[in-house]
C-alpha cells in the first residue's frame, strides 16, 4: 500500500538522511541509513534494509500506526504531535495513589503519591504514618573506604 525503498535504491535516488527525517521516518531507520550512506565505500549489509514512504496520517517502520488527530494542512508527524498537545494541555485525570499506607488525604482524587512519603511534610490528615520510620530508610552504614555525605549515601574516599 505505502511505497517501499530498499537503501540502495534510496541512495541512488540521492535522498538525504535529512529527508527521511522530514518525511517523519523513525529515528533508527534514518540512524541506520546514515550508517549505509556513510560505509558506501565499503561492503555493506545494509543494502536490502527497507524504508517505507508512509503517507500522514500513518507513521511507523512498516506505517503501522496512525494518529486520528489529522488535518491535510499538516506537514509532519512532528507538526501534527506539536499541535495536538498545544490545542489539548495536559491535563490528568488519574494519579498515581501510594496504596501501602492508610492514609486520608481528603476527598477524591486526593491520595498519596510516593513523593510525599518521608519528605519531612505531614501530608495525611488522620495520622503522621507517612512520616514514620524514615530513619530505616535515610539509615546508611558507609565502609572505612567511603566518604558519608549529608543526604546518608556514600561515595568513595
Amino acid at each position: 500500500q505505502f511505497p517501499k525503498f530498499t537503501f540502495a535504491e534510496l541512495s541512488k535516488l540521492n535522498i538525504t538522511s535529512q529527508q527521511l527525517y522530514r518525511w517523519s521516518a523513525p529515528i533508527d531507520i534514518i540512524e541506520d541509513y546514515q550508517y549505509y550512506l556513510n560505509q558506501l565505500s565499503t561492503s555493506n549489509d545494509l543494502s536490502q534494509e527497507v524504508f517505507y514512504n508512509c503517507t500522514l496520517p500513518r507513521f511507523g517502520s512498516m506505517c503501522q500506526y496512525e494518529i486520528d488527530y489529522y488535518h491535510e494542512n499538516y506537514s509532519s508527524l512532528s507538526a501534527m504531535i506539536h499541535d495536538y498537545y498545544h490545542t489539548y494541555a495536559y491535563n490528568p485525570t488519574s494519579f498515581t495513589c501510594y496504596t501501602h499506607l492508610q492514609c486520608n488525604r481528603g476527598p477524591s482524587p486526593a491520595c498519596l503519591d510516593w513523593t510525599e512519603i518521608c519528605n519531612g511534610y505531614r501530608d495525611c490528615i488522620d495520622s503522621e504514618i507517612d512520616e514514620e520510620h524514615c530513619w530505616q530508610l535515610e539509615y546508611n552504614e558507609c565502609k572505612d573506604n567511603e566518604y558519608q555525605c549529608k543526604n546518608g549515601q556514600c561515595i568513595p574516599a
